[in-house]
């Protein structure tokens, strides 16, 4: 996402190369981080357009967890619904990475049009909207094969672009077209063109869908469109307003002015600016954590990105992340489900005893080995542990404490997986026939 249209971004781009060439990191694609499960949690993904690389930040603890090579000058950057996949755009290598966030690596690489800026993701998670600046088009990535499908004009210098939350409109900001383009998502075709102010980037869609927030860099005004009839209101900021996040429950929108190192805090119903909140040095895009209680920005001039609580409305320490950050998304990797399936054991009762209690336990239909089972009498009464193989097959035998009865032991038996940092919890109930 460049500073300006026009001769600005000519030699922000020229830099850009510059600053690649000397790190020797133009068209690298490759992790600087070893291969390891990532755990789950909330991260911040930056990208850092000098040095080709994406810094991951832990939510939770404010520090960075890996450095992902990707691309010459990434900027866009976007996170899959379950926090799995991010797809980064590479404006001078015209591509996108798409990162395994559970590994932190790039997974694949995607050829899309000229200087590609934004990435959205649908909201099924089927599709990436890709806004290519120098072609005047967006690339429609399907998610499942990691391909381009097919690719529509839109206006003149694309550069912001997101989804409404139904999926069926997509709104694409034109920065040298002053516009925005509305999109029916399933003809990929453009159905309206709305006018907006100079230079509008970043846009965002209230979660009710009714409006769409787009910050006009080049004369300070944020276009408010109604999705309704395409009518727009106008708000003067002053400065460059330029990224754009609207909260929750839609009751506020959060801009970043990039000329007064602010992140302006607006009032959705009224329109009032209610407060302002001092960043880094330019800062960029900005991104709320799910439950809305910190936002995160790329500080450009900074190398840094700002941590705001947005309930005491002031800046934590600033996190440093490279030299040229730019774009910025969060994602948050859950914890994956689990299924333990128990089986038939046998019962002998001279001596009392219980054999071959077995439970198979899998994640998404692939087994999980190495997780530890535990089984009970229905009572609660601990009977044994095992381990699942390679198959997720876990299975012992046990000789039940002198109190537990006959009676309890014929009700069958509980099989548990306590869950582990990667996976949920889950249990089954096995039977015990007499032998």
């Amino acid at each position: 996402m460049p500073i300006s249209n026009g001769a600005p971004r000519n030699a922000l781009r020229a830099l850009v190369v510059a600053g690649c060439a000397v790190a020797g990191l133009v068209g690298i694609q490759t992790a600087s981080s070893a291969v390891a499960n990532t755990p789950p949690g909330t991260y911040a993904y930056v990208t850092d357009s000098s040095s080709g690389q994406v810094t991951v930040i832990n939510t939770a603890t404010n520090s960075v967890t890996a450095t992902i090579g990707v691309g010459s000058a990434p900027l866009g950057v976007a996170v899959s619904g379950d926090g799995k996949r991010v797809y980064v755009t590479n404006s001078l290598s015209n591509t996108v990475s798409v990162i395994d966030a559970t590994t932190d690596t790039v997974i694949a690489t995607v050829m899309v049009g000229s200087n590609p800026q934004a990435v959205a993701l649908s909201p099924d998670g089927k599709q990436a909207f890709v806004a290519n600046d120098g072609s005047g088009t967006v690339s429609v990535i399907d998610t499942a094969t990691d391909s381009v499908v097919k690719s529509f004009a839109v206006g003149a210098h694309p550069e912001g672009v997101t989804f409404s939350p139904d999926g069926t409109r997509a709104y694409v900001t034109n920065t040298a077209s002053n516009n925005v383009s509305v999109v029916d998502t399933a003809a990929d075709a453009t159905v309206a063109t709305v006018s907006t102010g100079t230079t509008p980037v970043g846009v965002a869609v209230t979660p009710d869908g009714s409006h769409v927030w787009v910050a006009d860099a080049g004369d300070g005004t944020i276009s408010i469109i109604a999705t309704s009839d395409h009518s727009v209101a106008s708000i003067s900021l002053g400065g460059s307003p330029y990224g754009v996040a609207v909260s929750g429950d839609g009751n506020t929108v959060y801009v970043t002015d990039r000329f007064g190192n602010e992140l302006r805090v607006i009032s959705a119903a009224t329109h009032a600016v209610t407060a302002s909140i001092a960043t880094g040095q330019t800062p960029q895009q900005v991104a709320l954590t799910p439950d809305g209680s910190q936002a995160y920005i790329a500080d450009l001039s900074d190398g840094a990105v700002s941590v705001i609580n947005l309930a005491t409305r002031s800046a934590g320490t600033p996190i440093v992340v490279g030299t040229g950050p730019l774009g910025l998304a969060i994602g948050t990797i859950v914890q994956a489900p689990t299924t333990l399936t128990a089986g038939n054991g046998h019962l002998s009762l001279l001596p009392l005893g219980a054999t071959g209690l077995n439970a198979t336990l899998t994640s998404n239909g692939a087994p999980l080995a190495g997780q530890t089972i535990a089984f009970t009498a229905d009572d609660g009464t601990p009977l044994c542990r095992a381990v699942t193989n390679a198959s997720g097959y876990a299975t012992c035998n046990a000789v039940p404490p002198i109190l537990t009865t006959v009676s309890v032991l014929l009700g069958g038996y509980q099989a548990t997986f306590a869950g582990s940092v990667y996976d949920k919890p889950s249990t089954a109930h096995g039977s015990l026939s007499l032998l």
